[in-house]
C-alpha cells in the first residue's frame, strides 16, 4: 500500500494550535501505528490514537457546552466514495484519508470521525470478515447540531427565538421607561451656620427660617420692586389704592392713606386670615422696644382701620412720605396670640403657626425639617420638604457642600473671599455659584475722641493710608467694589458717581499727621503730647472676610505709625459700643437698602445741615426730588467722613444647578424670600 502523504498542519484563526495538530496522529491511528509528530521534541513519547481520540471527544463536548455549533465533518463530494473515485469507502478504510488530506480550510475537522474509525477498526480486526466491514454503510453529512442537514436546525431556531424574545422584552422595557418620565426631585437640604433660639431672632439663620415659614402683605423682589403676597395688590397712586390726604385736621402736613385687600387665604392651622390680624400685629409691634425694626415700622403708622373681613385701611403719620410704606403693616394669628401666656408665646416663637409656604414639622438639635403648606396663598410650593442642617463653622458648611451632604449654602455663610475655591467646584455642572452686589457695605467707623480719631485731619490721613482697592483685590479676588459713600448702587437714591474717588497717598497722610502735631516716637509709633497713637479695631464676629480686612487695615495703619490691635466682638455687643461711643475704630456692616434708614444712622455724626437735608428727603413728594437731596447728603458725608467705606458686600449663594427660580435679592433679605417658587428641573 502506498504511503500516505502527510499534509502539514494548518493553524486556524478560530481554534487553538493544539487542535490543529491532532490530525496527523489521527491518520496514523487509522494505520494502527504511531505517527511521528512534527511538533514532537527529541525524547518525547508518542501519543496513541485512543488517547488522542478521548482528548478530541472532550474538546468537542466542551465546544457543545459553550454553545458553539458543530461544523460539518466531511465534504459531501468525498462521502461514500474512495479518493480515486472508486467504490465507496467504509469506516476504517485508509483510502478515505488521502482525499480528506487535500482539504485545506477544514482539514482538521476529520478528527472526530477518525478517532471513532480507529476504535471501530480495532473491534473489526477481532471479528471474521465476510465482505465489507460491518461499518461499511455510507456516511451522510450531519447538520451543525448533529441532526440531518435536510431537517430544520432546532438548536439555531431556539437561539433565534430566544434572541427575538429578548429583543422584544428589551424594547418593551425601554419604551415604558421613555414613556414614563420620573417625577422631579422635591426635597432640598440647606446648610446654615449657627442655630438660632427662635424663628424671630435677629440672626441670618433665623431670617432664612422666618422667610420660609411666615408671610407678609408685600415684599421686595429680586429687582427691588414691591410685589404683593398676602395682599391682592400693592396700593399705588396709579391704581388709586394710595392717596395723599391734605384736608385731615389731625395731619396738617398731609398723610398717606393706603387701602389693602387681603387674599382669600388661611393660616397653617386652617383659620382664615382677616383684616383684624393686621391690626392686631400693628398693636403688638407698637409695644416693642424702641430701636428695633418692628417698632420703627410701627411708628410710621398712625392707625389701622378694619373695613371688612379682608379689607383694611392704613393711615400713616402726619407728613410721612415713606417709600416702603407697603412694608409697614404685617399679620399675626390673633386667634392664637391674643391672651397667650409667656410659655405659649415662647413655644410660638420656637415653632410658629403662620401663613408661609412651609411649616416646621420637627426641630431637633442641629436640624429642622420644613414641610410644604399645600394651602399657601400663592399656591402649593414646588418643593415638598426642606431639611436645614446647622453647622458650627463656615469651613464645615463648605466641606458638607463638597461632600454632597447639603445642597444649598446661602449668603452670608459663604462670602466672596472664597471665590477661588468656589470656582473650582461650583462651575455650573452640579453646583452653581451666584454672585450679586448687595445694598450693604462694611465701614470703618471712627471714635469721637477729639484727641484721636475725632480730629478731621486724622480721619483724612486714615483715608489716604488704607489701600482699599488692594484689599479688595487680595481678599475678594477683585470681585467686590469699593464704595465712595454710605449709599450704594443699584439703589435708586445712590449718587455714588458724583463723589470723587480717593487714591492712597501715604506721603500726604504723614504730612497731615505731622500738621496735626504727631511726631514719631519709640518703635516708630506716633505720639502727641506724650500720648502714643495706639488704637483697638473692633470687628463684628461671624465673617472671616471681615476679620481679614480688619487685619489688612491694621497693617496699613502701621505703615504711617498708628499701632492698631484687632479684636472680634459679637455684633450685638459691637452695636452697643458704637451707640455709646466706647471705641476707637470699629468695622461693622451697614444696611443701605432703605436710604431713609441708612441716613438716620448718621444723624448727629456728620453736620447739622446733613440732618436738615434728611428731614427734607422724607417730606419730598417723589423719588426724583428725593434723589437730588440724597446726592447732596452723600457729598456732605464724604467730606466730613464719619466713617471710611471699605467694601460693598457681595452676595455669594451656592445651590444645585438644577434648582430653578433661585433669585438672590439685592437687599439684605434672605435667599428664601421666594422659596415657594423653587423647583427642580425635570
Amino acid at each position: 500500500m502506498p504511503r500516505l502523504r502527510r499534509s502539514p498542519p494548518r493553524r486556524s484563526r478560530h481554534r487553538p494550535r493544539a487542535r490543529a495538530r491532532l490530525r496527523a496522529p489521527a491518520v496514523a491511528a487509522c494505520r494502527g501505528r504511531p505517527w511521528p509528530s512534527a511538533s514532537r521534541r527529541p525524547g518525547q513519547p508518542t501519543r496513541r490514537a485512543d488517547d488522542l481520540a478521548s482528548r478530541t471527544g472532550a474538546l468537542r463536548a466542551l465546544r457543545r457546552g459553550l454553545g458553539r455549533p458543530r461544523r460539518g465533518a466531511l465534504r459531501p463530494d468525498r462521502i461514500g466514495r474512495a479518493a480515486d473515485g472508486g467504490a465507496g469507502a467504509t469506516l476504517g478504510d485508509p483510502r478515505l484519508l488521502p482525499g480528506a488530506a487535500t482539504r485545506r480550510r477544514h482539514e482538521h475537522r476529520l478528527l472526530p470521525l477518525a478517532a471513532r474509525a480507529d476504535r471501530r477498526g480495532r473491534r473489526a480486526r477481532h471479528r471474521p470478515q465476510h465482505g465489507p466491514a460491518s461499518g461499511g454503510r455510507t456516511l451522510r453529512r450531519r447538520s451543525r447540531t448533529g441532526g440531518d442537514r435536510h431537517q430544520p436546525d432546532r438548536h439555531t431556531a431556539l437561539i433565534s427565538t430566544a434572541r427575538a424574545a429578548y429583543v422584544v422584552a428589551l424594547g418593551i422595557v425601554l419604551g415604558t421607561a421613555c414613556a414614563s418620565t420620573p417625577p422631579p426631585r422635591r426635597d432640598l437640604v440647606v446648610g446654615l451656620v449657627g442655630e438660632p433660639r427662635t424663628v424671630f431672632d435677629d440672626d441670618p439663620s433665623a431670617r432664612f427660617l422666618a422667610a420660609a415659614v411666615t408671610e407678609t402683605l408685600v415684599v421686595r423682589d429680586e429687582h427691588d420692586e414691591l410685589v404683593p403676597r398676602l395682599a391682592e395688590s400693592v396700593p399705588t397712586l396709579e391704581n388709586g389704592a394710595l392717596r395723599v390726604v391734605t384736608d385731615d385736621p389731625t395731619a396738617p402736613s398731609g398723610r398717606l392713606v393706603a387701602t389693602f385687600r387681603l387674599r382669600d387665604a388661611t393660616w397653617q392651622d386652617g383659620e382664615a386670615i382677616t383684616a383684624s390680624d393686621v391690626r392686631f400685629a400693628w398693636e403688638r409691634d407698637s409695644q416693642e422696644a424702641p430701636g428695633t425694626a418692628l417698632r420703627w415700622n410701627a411708628d410710621r403708622i398712625d392707625r389701622v382701620e378694619v373695613l371688612g373681613p379682608r379689607d383694611l385701611r392704613v393711615l400713616y403719620r402726619d407728613g410721612e412720605r415713606w417709600d416702603d410704606y407697603a412694608l409697614g403693616p404685617r399679620v399675626l394669628p390673633r386667634h392664637r396670640l391674643l391672651g397667650a401666656t409667656a410659655p405659649q408665646l415662647a413655644a410660638y416663637a420656637r415653632e410658629p403657626v403662620h401663613a408661609g409656604p412651609f411649616a416646621i414639622a420637627a426641630w431637633l438639635p442641629g436640624n429642622i425639617t420644613l414641610s410644604s403648606f399645600k394651602s399657601y396663598a400663592l399656591g402649593a410650593p414646588g418643593l415638598g420638604r426642606i431639611e436645614i442642617h446647622f453647622l458650627p463653622t463656615r469651613a464645615a458648611a463648605l466641606q458638607a457642600l463638597l461632600r454632597g451632604d447639603v445642597d444649598l449654602v446661602p449668603w452670608p455663610v459663604l462670602e466672596a473671599d472664597l471665590a477661588k475655591t468656589l470656582d473650582r467646584f461650583a462651575d455650573g455642572t452640579r453646583l452653581q455659584a451666584y454672585y450679586k452686589p448687595a445694598e450693604a457695605l462694611e465701614v470703618l467707623r471712627f471714635g469721637a475722641d477729639p484727641k484721636r480719631f475725632g480730629d478731621a485731619s486724622v480721619r483724612k490721613a486714615v483715608e489716604l493710608t488704607v489701600d482699599r482697592k488692594s484689599i479688595v483685590d487680595d481678599v475678594f479676588v477683585g470681585r467686590a467694589l469699593v464704595p465712595r459713600t454710605y449709599l450704594l448702587p443699584p439703589l435708586w437714591a445712590s449718587a455714588d458717581e458724583t463723589v470723587p474717588a480717593v487714591a492712597p497717598d501715604r506721603d500726604r497722610a504723614r504730612a497731615l499727621l505731622a500738621g496735626a502735631g504727631f511726631t514719631k516716637g519709640q518703635f516708630g509709633i506716633l505720639e502727641r503730647a506724650g500720648e502714643r497713637m495706639t488704637a483697638t479695631v473692633l470687628v463684628a464676629a461671624g465673617s472671616v472676610a471681615r476679620t481679614d480686612v480688619a487685619r489688612r487695615v491694621a497693617g496699613d495703619l502701621a505703615a504711617v505709625g498708628i499701632a492698631a490691635d484687632v479684636r472680634e466682638r459679637s455684633l450685638a455687643d459691637l452695636r452697643s459700643d458704637i451707640a455709646t461711643g466706647r471705641f476707637d475704630l470699629a468695622i461693622a456692616p451697614e444696611d443701605a437698602a432703605d436710604p431713609r434708614l441708612a441716613s438716620e444712622r448718621w444723624a448727629g455724626l456728620v453736620d447739622p445741615w446733613f440732618d436738615v437735608l434728611a428731614s427734607a428727603a422724607v417730606a419730598a413728594p417723589d423719588r426724583g426730588e428725593k434723589r437730588a437731596i440724597y446726592a447732596e447728603m452723600e457729598r456732605l458725608w464724604a467730606s466730613v467722613l464719619p466713617a471710611l467705606p471699605l467694601y460693598q458686600e457681595l452676595r455669594v449663594d451656592v445651590a444645585p444647578q438644577a434648582l430653578a427660580d433661585l433669585q438672590p435679592p439685592p437687599s439684605s433679605a434672605p435667599l428664601s424670600w421666594n422659596v415657594y417658587r423653587w423647583t427642580f428641573a425635570r
